[in-house]
């Protein structure tokens, strides 16, 4: 996980545009909390209408107060933000046609002309492929620490951290979508990749997890809440993989994949805590190949695994099945892992993860084009398991 998140997580954690010129004016001088609740909801409206194709970007972006250092690094945040998804959809042959927010303010202090909040967001989004109406819904859960500040009667954003799934959870500083398109050729397997079917693992119970425990991303249960029995790393390095782990291996309601000495975790009334294996990324994808839980069917760029081979007639990625998992490179490190939990109408993998919460969100979405993805097929956890080979391209 990078530096920035690290930090920007931390802020949150510890804590507990967008709009016209009209919409951010102040009509109650006591700065009512009611009143800044409304314009809280009307930035970020404004900020998901900005999401879909075709929209005027301009209400999301003139609510800011760029007289300071961190006004205006929130607004170049949601320009590149939303820079990213048009572009993202206009490679993956898409477009945006819903974009529903939903927001929670957890925590608010009101001085005088200056007010702070921990707001959490979860975002609906739909998209479609051109000649086909079906929409392909997803979800994206998002932690804000704001701060707003009353000038010439108007309410300007002068602090929003968080990070977004939507465009920068990525090393790289403003991430550029690869090229390539979504859909391609028909929905079939290739013979190389075989299927693991039956067996220990429990595939449709891991999904079955991931999607409960998404966490604050729109189309999540469990009221939106992680799993009790399990520490949220959120702020301590980050929660992805230890909630990859919880999928694979939870007994009582994930794919009941059997721990080991290696990759454990230990309960207790406090929350219990996970091996190394469990919760840090390059440990659990060493644990992955070596243990013979899973192994690794392609390595590459989006392009390289996008675009139908010889060995992936549609594409390696399009062989991943439901409780694989994809981990994702950065500078020669994997940062962040996530689990398949199925595909959108069109055959493509969508995934759920943490820190940033994601629901059935298309596997690349947010990640530059140099980024290279390891997609892990998990083996069923017969006794029979043989030591992972990675299929050559």
């Amino acid at each position: 996980m990078s530096l920035h998140k690290i930090v920007l997580a931390l802020i949150i954690v510890s804590m507990t545009g967008l709009l016209g010129a009209s919409n951010c004016r102040a009509s109650d001088p006591q700065n009512s909390k009611t009143e800044l609740e409304t314009i809280l909801k009307q930035i970020f409206e404004a900020r998901a209408g900005a999401i879909i194709t075709g929209a005027d970007p301009t209400p999301a972006l003139t609510c800011y107060d760029t007289g300071t250092r961190l006004g205006l690094w929130a607004l170049a945040h949601e320009e590149h933000k939303l820079n990213f998804v048009q572009q993202w959809a206009k490679m993956r042959g898409v477009r945006f046609v819903e974009a529903k927010p939903s927001i929670h303010i957890t925590w608010s202090r009101i001085r005088g002309d200056t007010a702070e909040f921990v707001v959490h967001q979860s975002l609906q989004l739909g998209y479609v492929y051109p000649g086909d109406p079906a929409v392909n819904r997803f979800g994206i859960g998002t932690r804000h620490w704001m701060e707003l500040i009353k000038k010439d009667g108007k309410w300007l954003i002068r602090k929003d951290f968080y990070t977004d799934g939507l465009g920068d959870d990525t090393l790289v500083p403003v991430p550029t979508p690869a090229d390539g398109p979504a859909r391609v050729g028909p929905v079939t397997k290739s013979p190389q990749v075989g299927n693991y079917s039956g067996g220990i693992f429990d595939r449709q119970g891991a999904a079955r997890y991931a999607d409960k425990y998404a966490g604050l991303a729109w189309g999540a249960g469990n009221d939106h809440k992680y799993n009790p029995r399990y520490r949220d790393l959120n702020g301590n390095g980050g929660d992805c993989t230890n909630f990859v782990s919880q999928c694979l291996g939870d007994k009582e309601e994930g794919g009941k994949l059997p721990m080991d000495g290696t990759w454990y975790y230990r309960y207790d009334r406090n929350g219990g805590s996970g091996s190394r294996a469990w919760v840090q990324t390059e440990a659990f994808a060493n644990w992955l190949l070596y243990s013979g839980r899973a192994r690794r069917i392609a390595r590459g760029t989006f392009q390289e695994l996008n675009q139908p081979g010889n060995n992936f007639p549609r594409g390696a990625v399009r062989e991943l099945q439901i409780g694989d998992v994809i981990g994702y490179e950065e500078k020669g490190h994997i940062e962040h892992f996530a689990i398949v939990v199925g595909t959108d109408h069109q055959g493509y993998p969508v995934v759920d993860a943490h820190t940033v919460d994601r629901y059935h969100c298309p596997w690349d979405m947010g990640w530059d084009k140099k980024t290279v993805f390891h997609l892990f097929r998990i083996n069923n956890g017969s006794k029979q398991l043989s030591r992972s080979r990675e299929v050559k391209r």
